[in-house]
C-alpha cells in the first residue's frame, strides 16, 4: 500500500460508494416503520445496511487483489466500502445505546441514566474491533509489506468482527420486541457471516490446508442452520439455505461477470438444511443438546459428503478421498456447532436454552481449538520440480486491464517431480496463475507417469501474470514458480518462464506473499495480542448477552408507536408520553 491516499478509478466505480450512502436513508425509513423498539430499530436496520456495504467491498477487494495485485493507495473503492460498512456497524451500536438511553428503555443494563441493551454490547465490541483493524492493517503492511491472505491478524479483526455482527443484531431484533418480519433475512445473514472465512477457497487461491474448507463449512452450517430451525420452526433451515444461495448467487454474479473478476464459489448447504429439518421432526421432543448434537453429527458426515460432490462440480480444488484421514476434525466441529446453534436458537425463540452454559463454553473452545490446531503446521515436501515451458502461438504486446502495455504469451508446461512419491495422492496439484489483471486461472496437471505432469491448458505469462506449480497434501502446502515478474518497488527479481529449470519446493506462502518481508517484532506481537483479546471479548460478550436475555426473554413491549417514530413521543414532545414497558 502507498499510505493514506485515494487511488484513481473509472468514474463508474464510485457509483458503488454513492449507492452505499443512498441506501442508508432507505434503511432509516424502514427503521421508522419498524415494529421494534426505537433503539433496536436503528441498530438492526443500520447494521444490515452496513453489513451489505462491507460485504460487497470485502468480496470485491479479495477478488481485486487476486486478479490485479496490490493497491497503489489505501483508499480504493472496495476499501472505502469496507470502511463505510465497518464504521456503520460501530455507529449502529452507539446509536442503539444512545436511543435506548433517550427513550429510557427497559432492556439491558442500567448504568445510572445510561441504558445498554444486552445485544448492543457485543455489537459495540465486534464493530469497534473491526473498525480498529483498518488502520492497524495499513500499519501492518507498512511494516511487513503486502500479505495477500485473509488470515493475517489485522484482516481477521475486520473480517471476524463483521462476520459475528449478525449474531448480535439477531438478538437485538428479539430483545427489541420483534414481530418476526426480519427473522428470515437475519438468519441468512448469520449463515453468510459465518461463511466469510471460506472465501480464499471460494476464489480458488487458498493459502491454507484443504482441511479448513470442510471444517469451516461444518462450523457455519451447524451453528447457522440449527439456530435458524430453532427460531423459524418447520422449514426454517431450508428457507435459510435457499436465501443464502440467492444472496451469494447475486453477489457472485456482481463480482464475477459484473465487475470482471474471478467468480466466487460458495457451498450449497441444502442437504445440511434438510438433515436439520429431519432431526427436528424426529427428535424434536428430545433434550435440546441431543437435537443439536445429532444435527451436527449428520451435517459433519452426510452433509459434508454432499458438499464433497458439490466441490467436484464447481470448485477449483475439489476434495480428494485422502481428506478423510482428518475429516474427524470437521465432524467434531459440526457436533460442537450444533450444540452452540441449538442454545442460541432457543434463546432467540424466547425459550430456555436447554443446554448448560458449561457445554456451550466447551463447544466454543472445541471449535476454536480444532480450527487453530493446523494453522502453524504448513510445510513443503522434500522434492524438486523440473519446469519446462514452450511458447504456444505468437507473443504479443497487449494492454492489460489498467492500460499498461507489456509482452504477453501463452506457454505449454511440463513438470517432472522427483521423487514422484513426494506428491502422490495430493489434495491438489495444479498451476495457479493470478494478478494478471484478469480473473484467476487454476489449471489441472495431468499425470503422465514417473512423476511427469502436463498442464491441461496453456498458461499466461508476461505482464503482471504470476504463476506457480501449486501442491497441497495434508499440512504440506508448497509451490515452485513457473513465471514471476520483477517487482522493483520491493527489490524482487523476475523469475521468467524457462525452457528448462529445476526448483526446490518451498512453502507456498513464500511465493504467494513474496512482497512480505521481515521487520521489528513488536507490531506483529501487538496485532496478534489485539486479535486474541478481540476473539475472547467477542465470545464473552455474545455469550453474556444471550445468557442475560434468556433470563428475561420477553423483550421490550411498547405502549406508544414503535420504531424511530416513538422518539416523537418522549416527554417534552407535544402530546407525547414516555416509552414504558407493559
Amino acid at each position: 500500500m502507498g499510505g493514506f491516499g485515494f487511488q484513481t478509478h473509472d468514474a463508474w466505480q464510485w457509483l458503488f460508494v454513492l449507492a452505499a450512502f443512498g441506501l442508508l436513508p432507505v434503511r432509516l425509513r424502514a427503521a421508522r416503520r419498524s415494529s421494534l423498539a426505537p433503539w433496536a430499530a436503528i441498530g438492526v436496520h443500520v447494521t444490515l445496511w452496513a453489513l451489505a456495504v462491507a460485504f460487497i467491498g470485502f468480496m470485491w477487494d479479495v477478488a481485486w487483489h487476486a486478479d490485479t495485485g496490490r493497491d497503489k493507495e489505501l483508499f480504493t473503492v472496495p476499501h472505502i466500502l469496507i470502511l463505510i460498512g465497518l464504521f456503520g456497524i460501530f455507529a449502529a451500536s452507539l446509536a442503539s445505546i444512545w436511543t435506548a438511553t433517550k427513550t429510557a428503555a427497559t432492556a439491558g443494563w442500567r448504568l445510572g441514566k445510561l441504558r445498554v441493551p444486552y445485544s448492543s454490547l457485543p455489537l459495540f465490541c465486534v464493530g469497534g474491533a473491526a473498525l480498529l483493524g483498518f488502520p492497524l492493517d495499513d500499519y501492518w503492511h507498512a511494516v511487513y509489506g503486502i500479505d495477500v491472505t485473509m488470515w493475517s491478524p489485522t484482516h481477521l479483526l475486520m473480517i471476524g468482527g463483521a462476520s459475528l455482527a449478525p449474531l448480535a443484531i439477531w438478538l437485538m431484533e428479539v430483545e427489541g420486541g420483534h414481530k418476526g418480519s426480519m427473522t428470515r433475512p437475519l438468519a441468512a445473514s448469520v449463515l453468510i457471516g459465518l461463511s466469510t472465512l471460506q472465501l480464499e477457497f471460494d476464489m480458488g487461491i487458498p493459502q491454507w490446508q484443504l482441511l479448513f474448507h470442510p471444517a469451516l463449512i461444518a462450523a457455519a452450517a451447524s451453528i447457522g442452520l440449527v439456530a435458524a430451525r430453532a427460531v423459524l420452526g418447520r422449514g426454517g433451515a431450508l428457507w435459510t439455505a435457499v436465501l443464502f444461495i440467492v444472496l451469494r448467487g447475486l453477489l457472485a454474479a456482481l463480482i464475477g461477470p459484473g465487475l470482471g473478476h474471478v467468480l466466487p464459489r460458495f457451498p450449497l448447504y441444502l442437504v445440511e438444511a434438510l438433515l436439520v429439518e429431519a432431526v427436528f421432526l424426529v427428535l424434536g421432543r428430545r433434550r435440546p443438546m441431543v437435537v443439536g448434537a445429532v444435527s451436527g453429527l449428520l451435517i459433519g458426515t452426510v452433509g459434508l459428503a454432499a458438499e464433497w460432490g458439490w466441490t467436484h462440480l464447481w470448485y477449483a480444488h475439489p476434495w480428494p478421498a485422502n481428506l478423510l484421514n482428518d475429516i474427524w476434525i470437521a465432524v467434531v466441529i459440526a457436533i460442537a456447532g450444533g450444540v452452540v446453534g441449538i442454545a442460541a436458537g432457543r434463546v432467540l425463540a424466547r425459550q430456555p436454552a436447554g443446554v448448560p452454559a458449561g457445554a456451550v463454553i466447551l463447544a466454543l473452545a472445541v471449535i476454536g481449538g480444532l480450527l487453530a490446531w493446523h494453522l502453524p503446521l504448513r510445510s513443503a515436501p522434500n522434492a524438486t520440480a523440473e519446469i519446462r515451458t514452450q511458447t504456444v502461438g505468437q507473443a504479443a504486446f497487449l494492454a492489460d486491464g489498467s492500460g499498461e502495455i507489456a509482452l504477453h504469451r501463452n506457454v505449454a508446461l511440463e513438470v517432472t517431480i522427483q521423487p514422484a512419491s513426494a506428491v502422490a495422492h495430493p489434495d491438489w496439484l495444479t498451476v495457479v496463475a493470478w494478478q494478471g489483471r484478469s480473473p484467476v486461472r487454476v489449471i489441472d496437471l495431468t499425470p503422465l507417469g514417473g512423476g511427469r505432469y502436463r498442464a491441461a491448458s496453456t498458461i499466461p505469462v508476461g505482464g503482471n501474470w504470476k504463476s506457480l506449480v501449486f501442491f497441497a497434501r495434508g499440512d504440506d502446502v508448497a509451490a515452485v514458480p513457473v513465471d514471476m515478474p520483477a517487482d522493483p518497488a520491493y527489490g524482487l527479481p523476475g523469475v521468467p518462464a524457462p525452457a528448462d529449470r529445476t526448483e526446490q519446493f518451498v512453502p507456498a506462502s513464500h511465493w504467494l506473499m513474496r512482497e512480505t518481508h521481515g521487520g521489528i517484532i513488536w507490531p506483529a506481537l501487538l496485532a496478534t495480542v489485539v486479535f486474541a483479546l478481540a476473539v475472547i471479548t467477542w465470545a464473552v460478550t455474545l455469550g453474556v448477552a444471550y445468557w442475560r436475555f434468556s433470563a428475561k426473554p420477553d423483550g421490550e413491549e411498547l405502549t406508544v408507536p414503535s420504531g424511530l417514530a416513538a422518539l416523537g413521543h418522549l416527554p417534552g414532545k407535544r402530546g407525547g408520553a414516555r416509552t414504558t414497558p407493559t
